[in-house]
C-alpha cells in the first residue's frame, strides 16, 4: 500500500510521532513535510494566527495526493486549534475524494485538543476523505515507543489486516 504521511512539526514532537509511524507501517511510506515560507518563532504570533484560523503561504510540497492508497495528516495543536500550516496545505490538497485517510495531533494535554481533532476531521469530511483513524496524543510521551506503539495500534492493525486481504 502506497502512504503519505503529511506532517507539520515546529518542536519536533509531531515529526518524531510521523517517523515512528513511517517505520512501523514501512513499504512505501513517505513522509512529506509541511514548512511555512516565513515562520514565526514567537508563542503569541502562532497562537493569534492559529486562533484566527489563518491560512500561511507553504514552501513547494506535494498537494497532489491522488497516487497514494492511503494518507496520514499530523501536526501540533496551537492555540486549541490545529496549527496554520496543516490547515492551509488541506485547503490546497487534492486527490482526496474517497481516500483512506488517518490523522493524528500532538498537545500538551489530551484534554484541551479534542476541538482540534474534530476540525481536521470537518477538513478532510470537506475533501470527501474516508477517516479511518483520528487520536491526540500527548506531546512529551512522544519520545516513549511503548506509548506510541499503543496509540497507533489500532491504526497499525488495520493496516496489517487491508495488506492481508
Amino acid at each position: 500500500m502506497k502512504t503519505a504521511i503529511v506532517f507539520y512539526s515546529f518542536s519536533g514532537n509531531t515529526q518524531r510521532a510521523a517517523e515512528f509511524l513511517r517505520k512501523r507501517i514501512g513499504g512505501e511510506t513517505k513522509l512529506l513535510r509541511v514548512k511555512p515560507q516565513q515562520e514565526t518563532t514567537s508563542f503569541l504570533q502562532q497562537g493569534f494566527i492559529a486562533a484566527a484560523r489563518k491560512k500561511i503561504e507553504l514552501e513547494s510540497i506535494e498537494c497532489d495526493l491522488k497516487d497514494y492508497d492511503f494518507v496520514v495528516f499530523a501536526a501540533p495543536v496551537w492555540a486549541f486549534t490545529v496549527a496554520p500550516a496543516l490547515r492551509s496545505y488541506l485547503d490546497a490538497a487534492v486527490g482526496l475524494e474517497g481516500k483512506k485517510t488517518a490523522c493524528f495531533l500532538t498537545c500538551g494535554s489530551d484534554n484541551l485538543s479534542a476541538s482540534a481533532l474534530k476540525e481536521v476531521e470537518e477538513l478532510l469530511r470537506a475533501k470527501n476523505a474516508h477517516i479511518l483513524f483520528s487520536r491526540n496524543l500527548v506531546d512529551r510521551m512522544t519520545e516513549k515507543e511503548d506509548y506510541l506503539d499503543e496509540k497507533f495500534k489500532p491504526l497499525l492493525d488495520m493496516i496489517a489486516s487491508s495488506a492481508g486481504k
